[in-house]
């Protein structure tokens, strides 16, 4: 286990996060540097304790890494590291998830917003220099969300505020989740997985998430 009492060394590795320097402004006390290319990590990663990390892993770090005890992947996901060798050499690591859940719900809110608004469309017409007419037909022009049904595959965290931004629009909110009986949160309803294809046909929005 590390401690707040150990001498740590942190390496922050990612070729365009500036987590290194965000950290740095926090005066910690704790030495650190930064590292944005893999040969540069490969040199350097003897020197870390404690490995902030994504896209630049690779397992053959762990044959230079003699201190390493800690590894801090960026991302929600740890599929890409070696979980029983870690386990086996007493190294700890630990995901980011969460970190990004209020961001890939604004990101999927801003996206509906775009299809309902014809956003892309209007883009398009602007870059031509057109002026488009007006247009009798619903179908074919501009809608609004209140009343429309947005299906959510997978009520998690992100599902979980997606829905809450989505009833800020007044919309009819349907969540999916392995296990309902976990709340439904801000969603209108919650079904279990398998009744996807039944629920289909009401949505007017799908994510999933």
């Amino acid at each position: 286990m590390l401690t707040l009492n150990d001498d740590l060394v942190i390496c922050f590795a990612h070729v365009a996060y500036r987590l290194y320097e965000r950290f740095s402004l926090l005066n910690t006390g704790i030495t650190s540097f930064a590292v944005r290319d893999a040969g540069t990590l490969e040199n350097r990663v003897d020197e870390a304790d404690v490995l902030v990390i994504s896209g630049l892993w690779h397992d053959g770090l762990l044959n230079r890494a003699k201190k390493l005890r800690f590894i801090q992947a960026i991302g929600a996901g740890t599929d890409q590291f070696p979980r029983r060798v870690l386990a086996k050499r007493g190294i700890r690591l630990a995901s980011a998830r969460g970190v990004n859940y209020r961001a890939v719900a604004e990101h999927a809110m801003a996206l509906i917003l775009a299809l309902s608004r014809r956003l892309p469309e209007a883009r398009d017409n602007q870059t031509k220099r057109v002026w488009r007419g007006m247009i009798g037909d619903l179908s074919q022009r501009e809608d609004e969300l209140g009343g429309k049904t947005l299906l959510i595959v997978g009520l998690g965290q992100i599902g979980g505020r997606l829905a809450q931004l989505a009833k800020a629009f007044d919309m009819r909110v349907v969540g999916l989740r392995r296990d309902p009986a976990a709340g439904r949160g801000a969603a209108d309803a919650v079904h279990i997985m398998s009744e996807l294809k039944v629920l289909l046909p009401e949505a007017d929005f799908v994510a999933l998430t």
